[in-house]
């Protein structure tokens, strides 16, 4: 006999099911509607290339990459998804065989895929399901909420798989199935009832009126997918496919002329990718995690600004949302983007908090003081940095450096930045890369006064007028020198150089100084050495995070001699020194973010704390000094230090 089973076994009234299950497909469409009717309030942003959103899709979707960076949960949750896609395919094979009568429930393909594989699924999924309940339960982590809806959901998952191999074992042991050892957990349980002497007919019973309570389950479960947070299982997907698919992207540059108003304070003024978001969202709190304002006690938790605007838009989608976000809130996040690193489902928390940011700097003029101070000092004088006595081109004197002058060409163009030419420490990092340009034979050139801030510090307040009118002269004067190439010490710097800067019609090859250092030392214009100290290596997240350059830092140190000893978070998933969002220039109480991260480099008992912006610069510095580390260095000034004596190689 060819080995197969008889769908809808002991269920001859099962036509009735398809009641329910119109109800279900029209309370699903409605609460699919009421998402799509807010997500249509959203400005809509061109898509661009499907190909690099495809791929980043399969790997943050399909493999769940972001997922499982955090093994156990991670592997769970790949897991519980691989089973019910399992199981949806053996729910579809049962439909092609009663409503269309093909012969696919027999043989070999029933016995090891709907019979042991299906098995095999359903139990990785009560497994799954465990491991979620105790975690959230059990261990009882501040990131996960323990209200009613998220009970809801593992629980009901976990009652339709246990009855779906409750009713599996029933019919195993009332018909003696000859195969049912193909399905070993259904098997192991029927010789229960064995066991316990269960009548066929009392079987038959329990078989019949539980079929039909697993099957309201399972479509209640269904109906109520768009009003909870499985919802995700739809909008993760969307979110990843109109995230940006490449680091760098950065913040939009909107037309300040045209734009109904300046910043975002409704849901109008979001991006149908922002609004989608909101419902993408699971409550994992693995951005909560990163977050290092949450960490040092800000009123700032992602995953909150996030479920507050969500709420807002269900409930109050006429209002604006400074009703649901406070100004402490939003000038509290450091820009670091480790909340979007850490978001499986690709969030993008930071263009959210910068656009309100906006509404809160040109709407209604409120900017914190000192970020307020730096704003004034960019449009006044060109540079954030109050009180310094310094020019553009103090810190080069001695050196053999030239300043570009009009009609003159530029092999490359050393972008100093703000912090090179007038913060004292930075000064130092700027004349050791200097001089290893000088050491490499490079036709070196500098702006001196002609150079201007970015005008990220002004971005990343809310301040996007000034901002745009910085990048603008800018991008015209670059224009005008036309560099081979622009090299630059600051990731601040070169995240607007390098990317945002585009929107203003700039196309020039930007290099962070790592990645320059790197290559001369893989091509031997610079000499390795040996014998270094033990050092750790903090990522900044300008570099790391938002540009993925986390290797060429680490082959500098290396080309230096030094031993490198990782922290804990490292490379994409480093912790933030506390300097990004304007913080570089506001006063922070405590605890303060750099002496979190200071804490971290400081136990590795590391001699020397290397970094390569200078902003992390002066922000671990000064935590490392009170955390009683030691000395703390730009890789630029450790590579000079070493190689020196014999840079050049002919």
């Amino acid at each position: 006999m060819t080995p197969h089973r008889v769908v809808y076994w002991n269920i001859p009234d099962h036509a009735w099911m398809y009641l329910p299950f119109a109800v279900l497909v029209v309370v699903f469409c409605y609460g699919f509607y009421r998402r799509w009717r807010i997500w249509s309030k959203g400005q809509r942003r061109p898509i661009g290339p499907w190909g690099p959103r495809l791929r980043r899709l399969g790997r943050h979707a399909g493999l769940q990459s972001g997922v499982v960076k955090r093994r156990l949960q991670g592997y769970a949750h790949v897991a519980l998804a691989v089973a019910f896609i399992l199981l949806f395919i053996g729910t579809l094979v049962v439909m092609l065989k009663s409503d269309f009568g093909l012969p696919v429930m027999q043989g070999a393909f029933y016995l090891w895929f709907e019979s042991f594989t299906l098995d095999a699924a359903g139990l990785a999924g009560i497994v799954a399901l465990a491991i979620f309940l105790w975690r959230r339960y059990g261990l009882r982590p501040q990131a996960l909420s323990r209200e009613a809806a998220d009970f809801f959901v593992p629980f009901s998952l976990l009652i339709i798989l246990i009855t779906g191999f409750v009713l599996q074992s029933l019919r195993i042991y009332a018909t003696h199935d000859p195969w049912g050892g193909y399905s070993f957990v259904g098997y192991a349980l029927a010789s229960l009832w064995g066991a316990l002497h269960l009548g066929i007919p009392a079987a038959l019973l329990i078989h019949r009126s539980l079929w039909w309570f697993h099957l309201l389950l399972a479509f209640s479960f269904l109906a109520a997918i768009p009003y909870s947070k499985m919802m995700h299982l739809f909008t993760g997907p969307l979110a990843i496919f109109l995230s940006e698919p490449t680091r760098g992207s950065g913040l939009d540059s909107p037309n300040l002329e045209t734009a109904e108003r300046l910043g975002v304070n409704f849901l109008s003024d979001l991006t149908v990718k922002d609004l989608v978001d909101l419902d993408a969202c699971t409550e994992c709190g693995r951005c909560q995690d990163a977050c290092p304002a949450f960490a040092s006690g800000k009123p700032l938790s992602p995953k909150q600004v996030i479920l507050d605007l969500r709420e807002h838009a269900r409930s109050r989608p006429n209002e604006p949302l400074t009703l649901a976000i406070k100004d402490e809130t939003l000038f509290a996040c450091t820009t670091c983007r480790a909340c979007q690193e850490a978001c499986p489902v690709d969030i993008e928390h930071v263009p959210k908090i910068v656009g309100m940011r906006r509404f809160r700097a040109m709407e209604e003029g409120e900017i914190p003081a000192g970020l307020s101070d730096a704003v004034q000092g960019i449009e006044e004088r060109g540079h954030p940095f109050r009180g310094s006595q310094a020019s553009r081109t103090t810190w080069m004197e001695g050196l053999d450096l030239r300043v570009w002058q009009e009609g003159t060409p530029c092999e490359t163009l050393l972008w100093v930045g703000c912090a090179g030419a007038f913060d004292p420490r930075a000064q130092k990092v700027a004349r050791a890369l200097a001089q290893l340009l000088l050491a490499m034979g490079e036709d070196v050139k500098v702006l001196g006064g002609r150079e201007s801030c970015t005008g990220d510090p002004a971005r990343r307040a809310g301040q996007e007028y000034l901002y745009q009118i910085q990048a603008q002269q800018n991008v015209e004067l670059l224009q005008q020198v036309a560099p081979k190439r622009i090299v630059t010490m600051c990731p601040h710097c070169m995240q607007q150089l390098r990317n945002e800067y585009r929107d203003f019609g700039a196309n020039f090859e930007v290099v962070h100084h790592s990645e320059y250092l790197s290559m001369a030392l893989v091509t031997g214009r610079i000499s390795h050495a040996a014998g270094g100290k033990r050092v750790t290596y903090h990522d900044p997240c300008y570099l790391s995070r938002y540009n993925g350059i986390v290797d060429a830092p680490r082959e500098v140190l290396s080309g230096a001699g030094m031993e490198l000893t990782e922290m804990p978070r490292h490379g994409t998933d480093s912790f933030c020194c506390g300097a990004g969002g304007g913080w570089a220039f506001r006063e922070e109480g405590a605890p303060r973010v750099n002496r979190l991260r200071a804490k971290e480099a400081v136990e590795t008992g590391a001699e020397v704390v290397a970094t390569s912006c200078p902003f992390c610069l002066n922000m671990m510095s000064d935590g490392v000094r009170a955390e009683g580390g030691g000395e703390v260095q730009d890789i630029a000034e450790i590579l000079w230090e070493q190689v020196a004596t014999s840079p050049v190689a002919d």
